[in-house]
């Protein structure tokens, strides 16, 4: 057995990259109701008061609704009925640090029967010079975000890996705190396309430590991206620590591929795929007190897998060293 095959075999397994959005601003959605009941196949529309653009769409049978792509701003709600008849209107703001609706997401209108409320609700204010500018900003900030986000896909899908690599780099530089680790399981696959396997595994390194807090949940889930739940990122982790082995592998680094292939089975301890990967870099290295171990655990969780006779083959070849 070749000892860069069995990592490699592992990652062919593992699921695809997810998409990214491709939208600038923030998600909004809710759920509108009429004397507590939900208001189907009503229009519901977003209108900047400062620029007077507006977003529209329509609730489900049960009364939900949902909108892509809203800058931060000032903003008026508006419900309207089958025939176009104002039915509620009131004043918010969107964005996490300027005031009024701090959440976008399970907005609540209730509409009541008969009458429009009065939309001079104070608990929404205009937004200051100060605090429109520094919106304006935010927006150009995502929307510089989502072209990088675009030149990396398209160049990614090109396979023009050091357009990858560098609009990536840019990427994660714009937004150093964020919680997007898979921006950089995207870089480490770019850097490891070129040969900078290196520098990949040091990528899948950094990757590994920003997934952490998404996966422990520290970090708020965010369904609508797929990176931002728990699920997602510990499945990225254990993605990305495979690949920095196979990284290290491919630096004849045996005992730092070790080490990343260990912290994956600690991730994920009824992963046989893991076990058996580990199982073979430990025997090809020579660490058949550890091998033996790994080995047998692989048999344990796949008894009859699809690489149990390999290792029953490697536990019988360690019994006579």
């Amino acid at each position: 057995m070749k000892r860069n095959a069995i990592v490699i075999a592992a990652l062919l397994l593992l699921s695809a990259f997810m998409a990214w959005p491709q939208t600038v601003g923030v998600p909004v959605d809710g759920t509108v109701t009429q004397e507590g009941k939900p208001l189907a196949n009503a229009q519901v529309v977003l209108v900047n008061v400062d620029n007077g653009k507006s977003w529209k769409t329509k609730t489900d049978k049960n009364g939900k609704f949902s909108l892509l792509g809203i800058p931060y701003g000032n903003f008026e709600v508006q419900v309207l009925g089958e025939k176009g008849e104002k039915l509620f209107k009131r004043p918010t703001s969107i964005g996490g640090d300027v005031g009024g609706t701090s959440a976008v997401s399970n907005m609540q209108i209730d509409v009541p029967k008969g009458g429009m409320p009065d939309s001079s609700d104070a608990s929404a204010p205009k937004l200051s010079k100060e605090q429109l500018a520094k919106i304006q900003a935010d927006n150009k900030k995502i929307a510089g975000l989502n072209s990088l986000i675009k030149d990396s896909e398209s160049a990614r899908q090109a396979q023009d890996w050091p357009k990858a690599e560098n609009a990536l780099k840019q990427l994660i530089a714009t937004a150093p705190d964020s919680s997007r680790w898979d921006f950089y399981l995207a870089l480490g696959e770019a850097q490891a396309k070129q040969n900078k396997f290196q520098e990949a595994a040091q990528t899948y390194a950094k990757g590994v430590e920003v997934a952490q807090p998404v996966a422990s949940g520290s970090v708020p889930a965010n369904d609508k991206v797929p990176a931002l739940n728990p699920t997602a990122a510990k499945n990225g982790m254990e993605r990305m620590l495979t690949s920095e082995a196979n990284d290290y592998l491919k630096l004849q680094k045996p005992d730092e591929a070790i080490a990343a292939l260990k912290k994956a089975a600690q991730l994920n301890p009824s992963s046989a795929l893991t076990a058996y990967n580990l199982c073979g870099v430990e025997y090809t290295a020579g660490k058949y007190d550890e091998a033996k171990t790994t080995c047998n655990k692989y048999l344990q969780l796949e008894p009859s897998g699809a690489h149990a006779e390999e290792v029953k083959t490697f536990i019988a070849q360690m019994g006579t060293k």
